[in-house]
This record gives structure tokens, sequence and C-alpha cells, in this order.
């Protein structure tokens, strides 16, 4: 064995031991554990009425906090913002930042971090805090320079482009600033000998502004001044050359900052400076006595430099040497440990070291999932982010051991909450957090909150959380039920057809092809396997071929005629091919195996409407395969009622069969859970969610119609995108969980009224266009009053809505004359 693969075996083996007591220990409570048991096997109403039980009885108090993280948060939440970026804390707490766009340009809004309240707008995107509210920020004037840099960072197109274009913006924004300082001493703006201001940080402890700065015509000679107090500038390093990253340590003694050739520490009271070649992502404890930073040497390295006593007495000490991937190392605040991400095997996770090497690194988190971007709460407690960009997570983790404590929810049982951005004060009582709390990945709002750990849920909190949950839970299973009873017994005999071993066997013949991106073999022989497995189901599938980044491709499209209204099409669809670098078992063949099983079941199943099942090709080459199968349904006037797109379906992170349901129509959501409700063993989460993916296509085309499942965590399979997204990296049992659920929602979807259109409230009158599909035998009609919702069913498409409120909602569907109704309701609002 080497000596690298020996250490990395070593440090492996030592990191596994306080890992078991990361496992979610099961509740010693006896009704808890019932309810437990069953929040895990996806018996919400079970669980909830469990939970309930225990936290109303006598002792119930005492098992507030183990309710409280089975069911969403277990700390205060102040929504600060309905949309913002860019946060930012002061180091003790006294306020908060974000950052969002009005009239065109990027104002900052100050937070009250006391109350969550936004107190103070400033007009920039530039600022800083610092303690007991001390603030700096870039005025910026507006000048021909800057208006044909912002122009030009407008038309950028491309990453590097885009990021060549940000910096030149960046940098005439600094050439037309003012540095305006509010500090106790009074506020004011601060020259800097004509140089112009480039970034900017307080000290941790004191209100002293280091600014970093270029003369105008010399960007690359950038000096340090230091602003104390009362607004009197000193420049503190007048070094040549470019320098960046500033960084200040408790104290005043020393500042740190990014080279060319690494990264240099000068110490202000005895006037030296020490340089480190190579080093990169540096950290300073929040006390100031340690400096930690990565560099690589024949491994990549994590070095700990103690800044107390003296800089220039200590050695630099490597306390993490790897040949594996590692990242963002951050020393905590009383500079004992360092937390960094390393990639021991496919996925990031956390791990710390001693910073004065007593003890071998260990690991925080284990899951398969990623764990990534860790910072310190305290000097015991790790803050990471779990998950893949799209649907990241926080957790808390202890140093000490014990399970992750996860920070932010929305308390829902089904709706996702992605977070992207988290700031931490000193000492880790307050987090701001940006995330899509309600679930919608669509709309550019993305909202700000506040957690307070000081400040825990009460057991009233908790029990309307747990009741309110219990409702939503209940009122979607009675309304699935209702909406299936018509054809239950149909789909049962379709959902019991699918088949395991079929699955498996589909999804290991196309693994053999290796990469089915458009541009390599796979994709050809792919398309023939489809084409000819579907022609053995006794389909006639049509092949969609045409042309695109020079070569040939095509889609794939099984149709099953509707009985009675074949012109209405609902389709089901996947996409086929994978990223060029991999075979991409689950991004897509796991859709794809999912739609293959469910044409075969549905073969002999008609229903009154047309359904298809489209196997798209190039969705990894920008979405060509379902685009081209959109622009073709336009030019021959085929009418798609409704549309599910399945992507990335097959991996499992842990024992629990479920996935997520990615929806823009809200009537499709409730189906798709009602289908893995009653007639497969899927558990099911939602987000609005259709953006990069094929199911944009359809929503382009013809608007909110779409529905569909994606993994969950959503995309948080470490193998996405990678050459190992290997065949035995799938769960085939949830595949066919997805085909079951795909065949009985496209089903009920073929054979109930489609969402009525042109609904249009004037004169307290509501009138809509008739239904297409024959067999309508009226409409269900319901409006909000002074007093509360009224209902009524009509015959006729307009309806008379006695005592409608102004600017009241107004719903309708329609009612089939087989049982089944419309499977979402028009919506609209009177006028006032």
């Amino acid at each position: 064995m080497t000596n690298r693969l020996f250490a990395l075996v070593a440090v492996l083996a030592i990191s596994a031991a306080p890992l078991l007591a990361q496992i979610p220990a099961m509740p010693e409570h006896a009704r808890l554990r019932e309810g437990f048991l069953a929040w895990d096997r996806g018996d919400y109403p079970q669980a909830l009425r469990a939970y309930l039980e225990v936290l109303n009885s006598r002792d119930g108090a005492a098992h507030l906090e183990e309710i409280a993280l089975l069911t969403g948060e277990l700390y205060g939440v102040t929504e600060v913002a309905v949309h913002g970026t860019g946060i930012a804390m002061a180091p003790d707490a006294s306020s908060g930042t974000f950052q969002v766009v009005e009239d065109g340009m990027a104002v900052t809004k100050l937070i009250d971090l006391a109350s969550g309240l936004v107190v103070e707008t400033l007009p920039t995107g530039r600022v800083t805090l610092g303690t007991d509210g001390a603030i700096a920020y870039l005025r910026v004037e507006d000048t021909r320079a800057l208006g044909e840099a912002r122009a030009q960072q407008a038309r950028a197109s491309g990453r590097e482009a885009r990021r060549e274009a940000a910096v030149a913006t960046a940098w005439e924004e600094s050439k037309a600033s003012t540095l305006v300082v509010r500090t106790s001493g009074g506020t004011g703006a601060v020259e800097l000998a004509g140089q112009a201001p480039v970034s900017m940080q307080f000290a941790p402890d004191a209100q002293v502004l280091y600014v970093l700065a270029s003369p105008l015509l010399d960007p690359e000679n950038v000096t340090v001044h230091r602003v104390d107090e009362g607004g009197a500038v000193e420049a503190v390093d007048t070094s040549p050359g470019p320098k960046a990253g500033l960084m200040v340590a408790a104290g005043g003694r020393y500042i740190v900052y990014g080279t060319r050739a690494g990264l240099a520490v000068r110490d202000l009271v005895g006037g030296g400076i020490s340089t480190f070649d190579g080093a990169v992502s540096p950290s300073v404890s929040a006390d100031g006595s340690m400096l930690t930073f990565m560099r690589l040497e024949q491994e990549l390295e994590v070095v700990a430099v103690p800044l107390m006593p003296l800089l220039s007495a200590s050695e630099p000490r490597v306390v993490v040497e790897t040949v594996r991937p590692i990242s963002n190392p951050v020393v905590s605040p009383d500079g004992r440990h360092v937390v960094y991400q390393i990639q021991p095997f496919d996925d990031w996770e956390i791990y710390v070291a001693p910073t004065d090497g007593s003890t071998p690194p260990w690991a925080l988190s284990n899951e398969i999932q990623h764990d990534r971007y860790p910072r310190w709460l305290d000097a015991a407690h790790v803050l990471a982010a779990k998950g893949e960009g799209r649907h990241m997570r926080s957790y808390v983790y202890d140093l000490d051991g014990g399970p992750p404590l996860k920070l932010f929810h929305n308390n829902t049982i089904r709706t996702i909450a992605p977070e992207y951005e988290w700031a931490t004060d000193a000492d880790g009582a307050k987090v701001l957090i940006v995330s899509e709390r309600d679930g919608d990945t669509v709309s550019p709002e993305r909202g700000v909150y506040l957690v307070d750990r000081s400040s825990r849920v009460t057991v009233e909190q908790v029990r309307t959380r747990l009741e309110q949950s219990l409702a939503a839970e209940l009122s979607l299973r009675e309304r699935g039920q209702d909406a299936f009873a018509p054809i239950a017994d149909e789909v049962v005999t379709v959902t019991d057809a699918v088949s395991v071993s079929r699955i498996y066997q589909y999804a290991r013949d196309v693994y053999a092809f290796g990469s089915k991106h458009i541009l390599q073999p796979g994709n050809a022989l792919a398309i023939e396997y489809y084409t000819e497995t579907l022609r053995g189901f006794g389909y006639e599938p049509e092949v969609q071929w045409f042309d695109t980044r020079g070569v040939r491709t095509a889609n794939v499209v099984a149709r099953i005629p509707g009985t009675a209204d074949p012109e209405l099409v609902y389709v089901a669809s996947s996409h086929f091919d994978s990223v060029e670098r991999g075979p991409g078992a689950d991004d897509n063949s796991s859709g794809a195996t999912a739609l293959l099983e469910a044409a075969r079941v549905l073969k002999d199943h008609p229903m009154p409407a047309t359904m298809e099942l489209a196997f798209f090709t190039g969705e990894e080459a920008g979405l060509r395969g379902s685009r081209e199968y959109v622009r073709r349904a336009g030019e021959s006037g085929k009418h798609i009622a409704g549309a599910l797109n399945n992507d990335m379906i097959g991996w499992a992170n842990d024992h629990r069969l479920d996935n997520t349901i990615r929806y823009s129509n809200p009537g499709i959501r409730d189906i798709q859970h009602a289908a893995a409700i009653q007639f497969s063993d899927l558990i099911t989460y939602d987000a609005l969610y259709y953006k990069s993916t094929d199911a944009a296509a359809y929503y382009e085309a013809y608007g909110d119609i779409v529905g569909g499942i994606g993994s969950y965590p959503v995309l948080g399979n470490p193998h996405y995108h990678q050459a190992h997204d290997r065949l035995e990296t799938i769960n085939q049992q949830l595949v066919a969980e997805v085909s079951k659920t795909t065949a009985a929602t496209l089903m009920l979807l073929a054979s109930s009224p489609a969402r009525a259109t042109g609904l249009v409230v004037a004169d307290g009158t509501a009138i809509w266009e008739a239904s297409r599909e024959s067999g309508v035998s009226g409409y269900e009609v319901r409006w909000q009053t002074d007093q509360g919702w009224r209902s009524e069913q009509v015959t006729d498409n307009r309806s008379a809505l006695a005592g409608v409120r102004a600017g009241g909602a107004v719903e309708v569907r329609a009612v089939h004359e087989r049982g089944t109704v419309g499977w979402d309701w028009a919506r609209a609002r009177a006028p006032g």
C-alpha cells in the first residue's frame, strides 16, 4: 500500500467512530417511535396524529424539540424581505444587509437584526459592515464610462466574457466612487489620496476600516489604507503589485491579502511582511490567533500559522495532507480547529482537523449527498450546506458528535425549500438565509430570512404546525381519492403490471451503449433500441429525425389514440441522452426506462383522450429534442392539453423511495401526489420547477400545463453529470414506482376534462369557453363573498356570482358524465 493511500485509509478509519452518532436516533418514547416510523414510510396522517398525541400529553413539552425537528424548524424564523441577494452580517450581529435592484440599479437594504426590520436603503451595492453600527459604502456617480461598461456587461455572453465584463464594470464603479464611512465618530466622505477604492473591510473588533485602493491610471498597484474611527486616513501598506481578498485580524496588528504569488501578512506594528507562496483560501480566526490556508505541494495541504504571540516567532504547521480534492478551509473562532470539505470518494464531506496537529482529522458529515461550504457558528458548531446547488439545505454539526440539526425549512410536509446563501455573526446566534422557502424556483424572487438560534419554537407553535399539516395532508388525500375513484380499478390493473425486472433489463441494455450524447455513437444505438422495443410492444412509433449541431438525431414517440377525443393529447416524456462524459444511468436512462415500462403497461388501455410517450434526444445539448417535438406539434396543430416530464428519478440517497414532483400546474401536482399515494410506494415532494429542463419547451409553447418527477433531493445525486453515473448506483424499485405514478397520472389526465379556458369575470357574471371534451355534463363554479366561499353547479358555460366580493377569487372546472372532473381549476378575480 502506498503512503498516500495508507494516509487516506487511516483518516477514513479514524473518522468512522464519531459517525456512529450521526445516524438519527429512533425515539425511545413508544408513541413517538410509532409516529417516526409512520413518517419514514410516508404515512403522514398517522405520524402527525402520533406527534399531536405526544405533544398534547402531560409530558409533551419534554418532547418539543424532538417533534419540532422531525416536522420542520426548531428555531424562530423571521421573513425579512420577499426578495434579496448578497446577504451579509456585522461581526457583532448589530446589523445585516442584502441587495436588491430598484429602478434598474443595485441598492443595499440595512437590517436591524434585533427586530428583523429593514431600517435604511443605501444607494449602492458595495457596502461593508462593522461593529456597533459602523458602515462603509461606495457612493457611485454615473459616468459615461461606467454606463458603457454596464451596457457591455449586459451584452456579455459566455462565462468568461461575463466575468471579464463584471471586473471591468467594478473598476469603473471604483473610479466613479466616493468612500463614505459612518462610525460612532460621525459620517463623512473619505479621501484616499486620489486613489479609487476597490474593496474594504472593517476590523472585527473595532470601528477601524481598511481599504484597498489603486491609482486611477495604475489599477495593478494597490495600496492598503487605514481609516480610523474619527476619519483619519493612513497608508499602511504601499508595497507594489496587486492585492485582493483583504482580511483583518482582531487586535489590529495583522492584515492578510492575496498577491500574485500567494498570500502576504503585514505586521502593522512591527512593520514586517511575511509571504506564503502558493497559498490560497485564507482564513483568520475571530480572536485573531490563527491563520489557515490551502496550498499544493506534493499533495494538497491545509496549513495553520499562529499569529499569536507573534507571527515572526511561528512556524507554519501542515494539519491536513491529502491526494483527494479539498476546498473551503475555515479556521474556528478560537483558532483551535479548521473545518474543510473533502471528496473521499464521489461526494464532498465535511472534515475537521485540530490546528495543533494533535490528532488526525475526523468527519462531521457522512451522507452520500454533497456536504459543502462549511462555516463556524461558534467554536463548537459548524454550519454546512447539503445537496447540489439547486437544492441546498443548511445543517448544524456539533464537534462533539450527535446527529446534524436541520436549521431551516418551511414546516410543510411536501414542499421543498431550497437555500442559496448564508451569513452568520461572530457567535452564531443569528443566521441570515436566502431561500425559495415556498418552493417556487421559477419566479425571480428569493426571500431573505433571519434564523434566531437563541429563540426556540413553542409548544403552541408546533401544535399549530402539526394541525395545519394534518389538515392539508388529509385534504390532499381525500381530493385525490375522489378524482381517481371513477377509474381506480383500471389504474390498478395497469400499475400492478409494472415490472422491476423488465426495467432493469432496459437499463442494462442502454447502459451498454455508453454515453448517449448526440455527439456519441451511443445516441444512434439508443434511438434504434427505443424504436424497436416499442415496436415489440405493438406500437408503430414515430421517429422524428432532425439535424442539429452538425449531426442527425431523433426523438421516438409512441401514441395511444383516444377513444372519445383523440384530438386532445396528453404526453409523458423523458430524455434518453446523457452528457458526453458518462453513461447517464440516472440522467436520464432512469426516466427513459420508467417511461418505456409505462408505455408497455398502457399499450392496451386507451383512454378518452390520446396519450403519447415521447423519448427525447438532445436534452444535454440544449433541450434540442423537446423543442423539436413541440415545434412539430405546433406546425401540425396538435392540441397538447397536459404534459409530464420525468428527469433523473432513479437515485436514492437512503432507503426511502422518494422523488420530487416538478410542476408548473398545481392541479397536475396534486394528481401526481394522489397517484403516488394510491397506486405506488413512492413518497413525493414538490417544487414549482421547470426551468432548464425539457418541461420548459412545453411551458413556452402551451403555458401552465406541466408536471413531472425529478430526484429528491433535487439533483442531490453526487454522480450527476459525472463519468460515474453508473448502473449500479440506481434503485430500480424507485424507477418502477415512478413508472406506476406516471402511468396512473397520465390515465387520469386523459380521462378528465382539461382546465377551462377563457374565464372572464365582469358585472357579477363569470363566462368561459365551453370544454372541448365530449361528454362534459356541466361545470362547478365557486367564488369568494364577504361571508366566505359559495359554489354551484351549472350546465352552461356561464354563472351569475351572487354576492361576489370585489377582487375575490372565482374558479371553474368541468364535470364529465363519467364522474371525472377537471384536473385543475380555471382561476380569475372579480373586478375591484
